[in-house]
C-alpha cells in the first residue's frame, strides 16, 4: 500500500470513526453516571476559579488536567449531554490520528490503516470517547509519548548520526510532565519512559548535542510536574501513588487467574460492567485476536530493533496495572493498551500481507475489508440496540433525568415550568440531588425553570397561567399533601416515554386561583401584630410584606381544636412582586401570649431564587404542637425573613409598616 492510499483510507477512517462517535450523542449513553458527575462537578469547581492539583472527593483524591480542559470546551461550546461529552470525541479522533502517524512511521502505511481501522469501529474505543472521563485521555497522552520518542530518537532506523531537533524532546518533556495530572497510571508511563531512554543511550552511542536534549526534555518534565510532587508530599492520602495500586490482586495465584482473565477479555470474555461494555462482549473479534498474536509474535522476532523494542517494553510496563486487576477484564483500566494492541494488530496485518503470495492478495484485501464491515455491523448493533436496552444501563445512567432533561430542553423555553424536587437544600448532603444532576444534562441551562418539594408547596407561575409541573420522582403526585393535589388534579396528565408514572402535569388555572384568592378577602381574616403601630388590628388579606412577597391568604383550619402531640397544619398563599431575598423563609409561631413560643416552623418549599414577579407559591406547613402544652388558647402567627441574617421582613398597611407578623385565628389546645 502506498503512502498516498494509506493517507486516503485514514481519511475515510476518520470520518467514519467521527460517526460512531457522534451519532445520537445524547442518548448513547443516556446520561450521567457517577465518575462523570463527579468530573463535571470537578470542571464546575475549576470554573469558578479553584484549580487544584487533587480534588478530595470524600477523601479520595483525583487529578484535574482533564476536567480543567473539560472547562474550556464547555465554556466555549456549552455543557448538556453534548457538550460535556466533546472533549472526549475530540481526544478520540486525536488519538486515531496519533495512532495512525506513530504506526506508519514505525512500520508500514498498511499497518497504520490496519492500526486505525481496528480503533475507528470498536466499541470500547467509541464508548471511551463519548464517556466523560480522565481515562479518555491516557491513549492520546500514550501514544503521543510514543511519537515523540520516535521523533526524538529517529526511529525506525534509529540513526543518531541525523540532526536532532528540539521539538520532539520539547514535546517529550510537556507530555512526560503533564501526563501526572491526568491519572496515576501516568506514573507507570514516566517510568517506562525512563527505561526506553536509558535503552537507547546504552543501545547507540548518541552526539553530546542528542545527550543535551533528552537532559533538556527531563528538566521540562521535572519543572511540568514540580506542582503535583509537591502536593503529593503534602497530601499523600490524595496523591497518585496512593491510589496507583488500587483493586489490585495482592497474591500470585490471583495475580494469575487476573492476568489470565484480562487477556481473554480480549478475544474471548469481556468486561462484565454494564457501564462500558455490553457484559461479556470482547474487546475485538477472535480474527483480530489472530493478528493481534502474530503482531506480539512479529515484535518479539525482531525485539533487537528499537522500534519493537519500544512497544514491548510499554506493553510490560502497563500490563500489570491493567490486567493484575480484581475486577478483571477492566476495560477502562485496559483502555490504556489501546493504542498498543492497535499497533500489534496492524503489525500483524502488514506481516501477513506481506507475505500473502501476490495471486492471493486480492482475496486477503477483501477479507479485510470483510473483517472491518463485520466489526461495523457487530459495534453498531451492540452499541446502539441492545448495549442501550439493558435495564442496568438505564439505572448506571440515570436516563429518567437525561429523558427529562431532553424535554425541559425542547418545551421549558416556552412554557413556565415548575420542577417538583424532593431536598431544596443540596448544600446539607455530599451528593449532588436529582435536579442538579438534570440541570448539567439540559443543553439551554438559562431557561427560567421553578423548583419546588410539590409534596408540601407548589408555584403557580404567572398568576396560574398556563404552565407546567414536571415530576422527577413518580409517586410524589400521588403523596402530595391533599390541597396540592386538589390544585395537580385540574391539570392535564401526560406521560412521557422513558419516564414512569405520571411525568407532567399541564395547568391552566389563573381563573381557579383567581376565585380562591378572591374568596380569602373576606373568608381568611388576620390581625396586625399587637407590639405594632396602631396595635391590633383585624385586617383582610392580601397584606404586603417588604422584600416583594404578598401573603394572600391561608386555607380554614381543618379544626379548631387540637391535643398536645398534634400537628396544625397551616396552607398560605403567596405572591410574587419583584426580586425575592434568595434567603427567604417563612416562619410559623404557636404562642402563649404574643411573645411567648410554644411551637414553631420554619420552612420554605420553593426556590426563592427562581421565582418571578407574578408567581404565586403555596406552602403547606406542618407545626407539632408538643406534648407538655397545657390546655388553652393559643394564637397563630406568620411572617417572612432572611435566613442569612435572621432579619423579618416587614408588614406594611398602605405605606405604614406594621410590625414583622401577622396573627391567625387563635386556636383551642384541650387536655389528652
Amino acid at each position: 500500500m502506498s503512502s498516498r492510499m494509506g493517507n486516503a483510507l485514514a481519511v475515510i477512517l476518520l470520518l467514519i470513526a467521527a460517526g460512531f462517535r457522534l451519532w445520537g450523542l445524547s442518548t448513547h449513553p443516556p446520561g450521567f453516571h457517577n465518575d462523570e458527575i463527579n468530573d463535571i462537578r470537578i470542571a464546575e469547581t475549576a470554573r469558578q476559579g479553584r484549580i487544584e492539583v487533587f480534588y478530595d472527593l470524600g477523601g479520595e483524591g483525583r487529578e484535574g488536567l482533564y476536567q480543567t480542559i473539560l472547562t474550556v470546551t464547555t465554556g466555549a461550546g456549552g455543557g448538556g449531554l453534548i457538550g460535556y461529552r466533546m472533549l472526549s470525541v475530540w481526544l478520540g479522533l486525536l488519538t486515531l490520528a496519533a495512532v495512525y502517524a506513530l504506526v506508519k512511521r514505525l512500520y508500514t502505511p498498511t499497518a497504520a490503516v490496519a492500526a486505525m481501522a481496528l480503533l475507528s469501529v470498536g466499541m470500547l474505543p467509541v464508548m471511551m470517547s463519548r464517556m466523560i472521563s480522565r481515562e479518555s485521555a491516557l491513549p492520546l497522552l500514550l501514544t503521543g509519548i510514543l511519537l515523540a520518542f520516535a521523533r526524538a530518537f529517529s526511529l525506525p532506523d534509529g540513526d543518531m548520526r541525523r540532526r536532532a531537533r528540539t521539538t520532539p524532546f520539547t514535546a517529550l518533556g510537556l507530555l512526560l510532565g503533564a501526563g501526572f495530572y491526568v491519572h496515576p497510571a501516568h506514573f507507570i508511563i514516566a517510568l517506562f519512559s525512563m527505561v526506553f531512554i536509558a535503552y537507547m543511550i546504552v543501545r547507540r552511542p548518541m552526539s553530546r548535542r542528542r545527550l543535551g536534549y533528552i537532559g533538556f526534555a527531563l528538566v521540562i518534565m521535572i519543572v511540568v510536574a514540580m506542582p503535583y510532587l509537591i502536593s503529593s508530599i503534602r497530601l499523600r492520602e490524595l496523591s497518585g501513588p496512593a491510589r496507583l495500586f488500587e483493586n489490585m490482586v495482592t497474591t500470585r495465584p490471583e495475580a494469575v487467574s487476573s492476568v489470565m482473565r484480562g487477556l481473554g477479555g480480549l478475544f474471548l470474555v469481556g468486561d462484565q460492567n454494564a457501564l462500558v461494555n455490553l457484559p461479556g462482549r470482547p474487546m475485538i473479534d477472535l480474527v483480530s485476536g489472530l493478528f493481534l498474536v502474530l503482531g506480539v509474535v512479529v515484535a518479539l522476532r525482531y525485539f533487537h530493533q528499537s522500534r519493537f523494542i519500544m512497544p514491548l517494553l510499554a506493553t510490560v510496563a502497563l500490563a500489570p496495572v491493567t490486567l493484575m486487576r480484581t475486577t478483571s477484564p477492566d476495560f477502562v483500566a485496559m483502555s490504556l493498551l489501546l493504542p498498543l494492541i492497535a499497533l500489534f494488530f496492524g503489525v500483524g496485518v502488514s506481516a501477513l500481507a506481506t507475505g500473502v503470495p501476490a495471486r492471493s492478495r486480492p482475496v486477503f484485501w477483501l477479507a479485510l475489508v470483510a473483517l472491518f464491515g463485520f466489526n461495523i455491523v457487530w459495534t453498531s448493533r451492540d452499541l446502539f440496540n441492545r448495549w442501550p436496552a439493558l435495564p442496568s444501563v438505564h439505572t448506571l445512567y440515570r436516563s429518567t433525568l437525561a429523558y427529562a432533561a431532553h424535554y425541559l430542553d425542547q418545551t421549558a423555553g416556552s412554557l413556565p415550568t415548575v420542577l417538583c424536587v424532593s431536598n431544596l437544600n443540596p448544600a446539607t448532603t455530599p451528593e449532588l440531588e436529582n435536579y442538579e444532576i438534570l440541570a448539567l444534562m439540559m443543553h439551554r441551562p438559562n431557561v427560567p425553570l421553578r423548583y419546588a418539594n410539590c409534596g408540601v408547596a407548589l408555584v403557580l407561575a404567572d398568576g396560574g397561567e398556563v404552565q407546567q409541573v414536571v415530576f422527577l420522582d413518580s409517586s410524589a403526585l400521588e403523596n402530595a399533601h391533599a390541597s396540592i393535589r386538589n390544585w395537580l388534579s385540574a391539570g392535564e396528565i401526560i406521560h412521557l416515554p422513558g419516564m414512569p408514572g405520571a411525568s407532567v402535569v399541564r395547568l391552566d388555572v389563573a381563573r381557579n386561583l383567581a376565585d380562591t384568592v378572591g374568596r380569602f378577602t373576606t373568608t381568611a381574616p388576620v390581625s396586625y401584630a399587637p407590639e405594632s403601630p396602631g396595635g391590633v388590628a383585624p385586617t383582610f388579606p392580601p397584606v404586603r410584606f417588604g422584600g416583594n412577597v404578598t401573603f394572600l391568604g391561608y386555607e380554614p383550619f381543618a379544626s379548631q381544636t387540637y391535643r398536645p402531640g398534634d400537628y396544625l397544619t397551616i396552607v398560605s398563599y403567596w405572591r410574587v412582586d419583584g426580586v425575592v431575598p434568595s434567603d427567604l423563609r417563612l416562619f410559623t409561631h404557636v404562642l402563649f401570649d404574643p411573645v411567648s413560643i410554644a411551637a414553631q416552623s420554619d420552612v420554605l418549599s420553593v426556590l426563592p431564587a427562581q421565582l418571578q414577579p407574578r408567581d404565586i407559591f403555596i406552602q403547606v406547613t406542618f407545626v407539632r404542637l408538643p406534648n407538655v402544652l397545657t390546655a388553652g388558647r393559643y394564637q397563630v402567627s406568620i411572617g417572612a425573613y432572611e435566613d442569612n441574617t435572621d432579619t423579618r421582613l416587614p408588614v406594611f398597611d398602605g405605606d405604614e409598616q406594621r410590625g414583622t407578623r401577622v396573627f391567625l385565628p387563635e386556636i383551642m389546645i384541650t387536655s389528652n
